[in-house]
């Protein structure tokens, strides 16, 4: 089980100076940690598929707890679904699994689901930087599963750059 920190430090919850510093530098949240100690708690418990599992961060938004891992597919589905219902029981919201694609559109249409996405575009800015452009077709600005200014944080936190949702 690959985790964004130590195993044993994921398993006592207390973090070596490696991990610390990095949650004190801001690459890690605490989400993260609280996470991957569930995580491990499960997997030494009563799910050893985990074993198979790459998480790789967190993030939660109002009731929301989004988890983007890899290697999901060679866990079966309703153990995942378990997963995150026994999670969302221990007061971390409504638990989803994203599966970290090399493509990024891809992850949004995991995100966004079950709204079809037309396109992702990169805006280049003049001062060098990007963001990512998703358009949706106006017709399912209604099926959008969050508000817009949720899903552009919950997507920008995934993909690394600022996200613009637009209807067409």
């Amino acid at each position: 089980m690959e985790l964004p920190i130590c195993y044993f430090c994921a398993r006592t919850k207390v973090l070596c100076p490696k991990d610390q510093k990095r949650l004190e530098m801001g690459e890690i949240a605490e989400l993260d940690v609280d996470i991957a100690h569930e995580l491990v708690m499960l997997k030494e418990k009563k799910y050893p598929q985990l074993e198979k599992l790459s998480f790789r961060k967190a993030i939660r938004i109002n009731d929301n707890t989004f988890l983007l891992v890899k290697n999901s597919f060679n866990i079966e589905k309703r153990i995942l679904f378990q997963i995150a219902k026994i999670l969302s029981s221990k007061g971390y919201g409504r638990v989803r699994f994203v599966e970290q694609f090399p493509s990024i559109r891809d992850l949004i249409e995991q995100i966004l689901y079950p709204v079809r996405i037309q396109g992702v575009d990169i805006i280049w800015l003049p001062d060098g930087t990007s963001e990512y452009n998703v358009r949706i077709n106006r017709v399912y600005s209604r099926r959008l599963p969050f508000p817009k200014p949720q899903a552009e944080k919950i997507i920008e936190h995934f993909a690394g750059k600022k996200v613009r949702i637009s209807f067409s």
